[in-house]
């Protein structure tokens, strides 16, 4: 799904520090360019500069650092104390295994996500750009991806970096594995994609738990993972350019 892996924790826990205190409407305003901001204790490596989480677009980098996590964590604080100009103060919240640091810098949301099972301190920095007040644009989920009638795209992810483009759909429906499974080759098949490989996914000793196909053309790939939901089925489409 990534150029590198990056845990899609990250993105939930960045959006479950926010929600409370970010205006709604600014959440889906794809708006100039965020980088991430690093302190002189930490060595980063970027892992996505273009990625796209539901249409709010972010730079992510790795950081490593012999300190320990406090300390790192401190100094992120201090370089994000706040101002005049930006009255709120970094926010600090734990989430599962990651403690994370945020902090709103004009329409940029700056957040460091640290893992409390590492005795260093070690992590990702991301900034996303909410947008600018009083401007807002329509967002789409799963735009130009086929979807059975009825479906939820619950997560819509890309990355455009180049040579390095792909893009993740997670789709709730209620029809079951195979209907989905026959939708989707009928819908790209007619978009001139051809099967490269089908098969079941055997579950806990259930028969059909799961159904993956993979398609192909030119130098794209569709790879679609179908698994039984308690009201129908999970959606997992993948795009990518083949290398």
């Amino acid at each position: 799904m990534t150029t590198r892996h990056v845990p899609f924790l990250l993105t939930a826990a960045i959006c479950a520090v926010v929600l409370g205190w970010i205006p709604h409407e600014a959440g889906a305003l794809p708006f100039g360019n965020c980088e991430p901001e690093f302190v002189d204790l930490v060595k980063a490596e970027k892992v996505a500069s273009n990625m796209s989480h539901n249409a709010i677009r972010q730079s992510i980098s790795r950081i490593e650092s012999k300190e320990i996590r406090g300390k790192v964590i401190k100094a992120y604080q201090n370089k994000w104390r706040s101002t005049h100009a930006e009255p709120l103060d970094a926010l600090v919240v734990k989430s599962g295994n990651w403690e994370i640091v945020s902090k709103l810098i004009g329409t940029c949301l700056h957040t460091v996500q640290l893992d409390t099972r590492s005795n260093s301190a070690s992590g990702y920095v991301s900034a996303r750009n909410l947008g600018n007040e009083g401007q807002t644009y329509p967002v789409v989920l799963g735009k130009n991806i086929a979807k059975p009638y009825g479906s939820e795209v619950l997560s819509d992810i890309s990355h455009d970096d180049p040579g390095k483009k792909a893009r993740t759909l997670m789709i709730a429906t209620k029809f079951s594995v195979d209907a989905n499974a026959e939708f989707y080759i009928r819908n790209f098949g007619n978009e001139g994609w051809r099967v490269l490989n089908d098969h079941n996914v055997p579950l806990q000793k259930r028969q059909q738990a799961a159904r993956a196909v993979t398609f192909g053309k030119g130098h794209e790939q569709h790879i679609v993972v179908i698994t039984e939901s308690q009201s129908g089925s999970n959606v997992v489409v993948q795009w990518m350019e083949r290398p």
